[in-house]
């Protein structure tokens, strides 16, 4: 390696000024970035935390807007679901499963946070029976029931009532369902662990218990990842110190970036407590991200430092600092500028609030992470006395570095082969590229929150159950509208609405409807001798308000005021769908749309679509077009940023190569592993840029210093490079590899697929970092490395 004898040069440029005075006062830096870290990170236990799926959508989508409506006007929304299962010959029609209803359906109302005049149940819904003197409406049983054939009466009674068949009971007879709506669905987590301790604790002799539902899926999801995730982090960090240590092997080298990456995560959490922003479910993330980020910065600059230090030992330290941070600043700003490019294209392309955040709050903590490097790093490496790192074997007669560690000589190797072989790169490039494009082919847009659970889990073994035995647990509601009070009574409207069943019931994976119309033709049928040739709607509005009025008077007041509101001008029909997957619920609601829109709407009633499969549908639409719009953004934003840094358009170009290739091959993974772009996966694109085109900044930054400023020939700068900043990249690559990889421990499918995504994209980055783009550099010897010579 050559003499680095112009490096006192660099004392007198503008940078080497300014990082005179970063080092002339030390102790009042490191004093000022304690305390910013801790006046900050005291905040952090103020973080109010928002798990819940309706944070992804703003609050005026119509979405969103509709199903809140449904709520308001009919107190549905998404509820939690038990499922008794009898495989005995009677199925649940016994005395002793019919008390365990009644007992579960008591002791559900006693837990906080259900609406405990919103369960279904047997026990508590109504049978419709015609008499002599008109209807009666009267419970399905009252408890106790001591006999079979009594259990046998209730079992006749339920199944000659079509509405709670497949809704309520099994269409087999062998299993029920307890319905629970919440008062508030965040606490869909908590209800869930206490309704499976109650499941536990149930009378049972041969009965089988299941909880599953939206809201518990929904809301134990976020409870799931973050306890998770909370499990993971000591992990992370535990792996990052110890290939920091075994980088440099000093505590300088340990302790110092871990002053910018502790910094880093608790000033960035601290700042949003005290900015009142949520942590959302997808913040879990934000700290693995910045540790990253943070853990490059440190590593390079101390890489750079230990160099400096193998070449010259005798010379001042101060001076040896200055010249390392001004040798340095450079490609680390660019980095850092790069990270944030890309952030803030995922937060200005997304239109969900928790992803506009995490792309303004992690571009915050690589702002945090650059103050802290170009400040505390140089005032710690001056006050602390620093060893010689035993990585470089110093020549120190002729001021140079006669050897590096095997890490060095392996990275030196990779130089060679992409210098001496660069077709073959290339060309392997190339196929690896072509192969990237045929899996990417086959990306496909879904989600399905059950889906996000391990299949042996039992809130996902419940889900399944429940689908197959049920209509499904997985809603869908339509807000009928009038234009006038009782509007609802008219038979041509009444009508209408029975039509559109029948339609929605004609769509796959919709197993059931339910709407004020079923009602009313088993009032029908109740009041003509329970001829089931009657099961018919009135055929006039005068015998529709009788039997209202006549059902008023026999039953529970609210028993119908989740489908239809206190006028008869509104109604409701909620769906019922055995899937929760995006694709399924993508068909019936475009095609439920195109129905009301071309044959339900008139001028006297319209329709529209609301519940919770309609918010997830316009949810994952939306992702799939915010995230291509987010990843062109995130392209052009770096790409333009690394131009004006390095003021050439084709070197921001080269330093984007191995990220984009990064990008194609995870769509590849995505697309030959069956992973599906949805909420977890759409950021990986703008993170993926983020932490991948540091690599490539390093190599190119160090090549114009090498060829362009100090004149040395290509041959020469690979053969200075590698041992050197490929060293430093290696440890980079192996801090962010082993960090990411401890998410493939988790328990959180979302979490696995997140991990084995960014570690596609790091390696990718990486590789063609020290392989591809000294490649093409000898092929193509692009200008921008020769322009001042």
């Amino acid at each position: 390696m050559q003499p680095n004898d112009d490096k006192d040069n660099l004392l007198t440029t503008k940078s080497g000024r300014f990082f005179q005075k970063v080092v002339a006062y030390p102790k009042t830096i490191l004093i000022i970035t304690f305390l910013s870290i801790l006046a900050t990170a005291v905040f952090i236990p103020k973080i109010k935390k928002d798990t819940s799926s309706e944070s992804f959508m703003p609050d005026y989508h119509p979405a969103v807007v509709y199903r809140e409506k449904v709520k308001d006007i009919f107190g549905l929304s998404d509820p939690v679901v038990v499922a008794i299962v009898n495989n005995g010959p009677t199925g649940i029609f016994n005395p002793h499963s019919l008390h365990l209803v009644n007992w579960l359906t008591n002791h559900i109302g006693g837990i906080e946070g259900v609406d405990i005049d919103r369960i279904t149940s047997l026990s508590t819904e109504n049978n419709i029976v015609g008499t002599t003197e008109g209807m009666l409406v009267e419970p399905f049983f009252e408890v106790p029931i001591t006999k079979q054939d009594e259990a046998d009466k209730v079992r006749d009674s339920v199944m000659d009532f079509p509405l709670y068949i497949g809704g309520l009971v099994a269409e087999s007879g062998n299993a029920t369902l307890i319905v629970a709506e919440l008062l508030d669905e965040k606490a869909g987590a908590k209800v869930y662990a206490d309704l499976i301790e109650l499941s536990k604790k149930a009378p049972v002799k041969g009965e089988k218990i299941y909880v599953a539902g939206e809201a518990a899926v929904v809301e134990y999801l976020g409870k799931y990842i973050d306890m998770d995730i909370q499990r993971l982090n000591p992990t992370i960090w535990v792996i990052v110190a110890f290939i920091l240590f075994f980088s440099y092997r000093t505590m300088p080298g340990l302790a110092l970036p871990h002053i910018v990456l502790v910094g880093s995560v608790l000033i960035v959490l601290g700042i949003m407590a005290v900015f009142k922003a949520p942590f959302y479910i997808i913040t879990s993330s934000l700290p693995v991200i910045l540790i990253s980020i943070s853990v490059a910065d440190g590593v390079h600059i101390l890489g750079e430092y230990y160099e400096d230090v193998a070449k010259r030992p005798e010379a001042c330290r101060q001076k040896m600092v200055v010249t390392t941070m001004s040798r340095m600043w450079r490609p680390v700003t660019i980095t850092s500028l790069s990270d944030i490019a890309g952030f803030m294209g995922l937060s200005f392309a997304s239109f969900m609030p928790p992803m506009k955040a995490y792309g303004v709050f992690a571009s915050i903590g690589v702002v945090v992470a650059l103050s802290i490097s170009l400040f505390a790093v140089p005032a710690g490496l001056v006050l602390f006395k620093v060893k010689p790192s035993r990585a470089f074997k110093p020549d120190s007669k002729r001021h140079r570095i006669k050897g590096v560690d095997k890490f060095g000589r392996l990275m030196g190797k990779f130089g060679k082969m992409a210098s001496n072989r660069p077709g073959l790169v290339l060309g392997i490039t190339v196929c690896v590229a072509i192969a990237g494009v045929i899996g990417a082919l086959k990306l496909e847009v879904n989600e399905s929150r059950i889906e996000n659970f391990k299949h042996s889990a039992d809130i996902h073994k419940a889900d399944t159950i429940i689908n197959q035995l049920f209509d499904g647990t997985n809603y869908l509601d339509i807000v009928v509208e009038t234009d006038e009070s009782e509007g609802l009574f008219e038979p041509a409207r009444l009508k209408r609405i029975e039509a559109l069943q029948v339609y929605l019931e004609s769509l796959p994976h919709v197993k059931g409807t339910a709407s004020i119309v079923d009602y009313l033709k088993q009032m029908n049928k109740a009041l003509n001798e329970d001829n089931p040739s009657d099961y018919r709607l009135p055929d006039n509005s005068e015998l529709v308000a009788q039997y209202f009025l006549l059902y008023s008077m026999s039953g529970k007041s609210n028993d119908l005021e989740n489908k239809i509101d206190y006028d008869y001008r509104l109604g409701n029909i909620r769906v019922t769908m055995d899937s929760g997957l995006y694709t399924d619920a993508k068909v019936v609601v475009e095609s439920t749309g195109k129905y009301i829109k071309e044959q339900f709407n008139a001028p006297d009633i319209t329709g529209t679509i609301a519940g919770r499969q309609n918010v997830n549908y316009n949810w994952i639409r939306q992702i799939s077009k915010s995230h291509f719009r987010g990843v062109v953004i995130a392209f052009l934003a770096v790409w333009f940023m690394t131009s004006i840094c390095f003021r050439s358009v084709v070197a921001g170009l080269m330093a984007m190569l191995p990220v984009s290739l990064a990008v194609l091959l995870i769509y590849a993974v995505m697309g030959f592993c069956g992973i599906w772009l949805g909420v977890g996966t759409s950021m990986f694109a703008a993170i993926a840029i983020g932490l991948g085109v540091d690599f490539a900044v390093h190599v190119v930054d160090r090549l114009i210093v090498v060829v362009r400023e100090e004149g040395n020939t290509l041959e020469n700068a690979f053969e200075m490079l590698f041992p050197s900043t490929g060293r430093a990249l290696l440890f980079s690559f192996l801090a962010v590899f082993f960090g990411f990889g401890v998410l493939l421990l988790s328990q959180a499918l979302p979490l696995i697929r997140f991990g084995v995504l960014v570690l596609v994209a790091v390696v990718v980055s990486f590789l063609a970092s020290i392989t591809v783009l000294p490649a093409i550099v000898k092929i193509v010897k692009p200008r921008f490395l020769y322009k001042d010579r």
